[in-house]
């Protein structure tokens, strides 16, 4: 009985984190205005807000979500320029290259994604935090 209690309540801790990793992609789906208007909701309701704080906080939060989405655009937009410029780079130092000088720059290009691959979440925390990859760091 105890086993089958347990079981039960692995598999709901289980379908409830399935179903919270869900709604956070379908907020991330949603347009400027439905995620402002989600979010002014939720804020008049938890605030109690007047109707005219309500419009002004309305206001406020669609601005911020156009914006940031125009942001995210900008984003998306350089990096597949930088993509494209990596690219052309490669193309033009593979013209000069020998068959042979080729295939060493390509294994150690394979080398190095399979090192950052490898790498996981700590490599890339520790990056980010900016402490170098090598030796202690700071």
């Amino acid at each position: 009985m105890k086993k089958w209690i347990l079981g039960a309540a692995v598999l709901t801790c289980i379908s409830l984190g399935l179903s919270a990793q869900h709604q956070k992609k379908n907020v991330r789906e949603l347009s400027a205005a439905e995620r402002a208007e989600k979010m002014s909701d939720r804020m008049a309701e938890e605030l109690k807000l007047s109707e005219e704080q309500r419009k002004q906080v309305s206001k406020v939060v669609l601005e911020n979500a156009t914006r940031q989405e125009e942001l995210a655009q900008k984003r998306k937009v350089e990096l597949e320029a930088q993509k494209k410029y990596r690219m052309e780079q490669e193309k033009k130092i593979a013209a000069i290259l020998t068959e042979e000088q080729k295939k060493i720059w390509e294994q150690r290009k394979e080398a190095l994604k399979h090192r950052i691959d490898g790498q996981g979440e700590e490599g890339h925390e520790r990056h980010r935090r900016g402490r170098s990859r090598f030796g202690r760091g700071r």
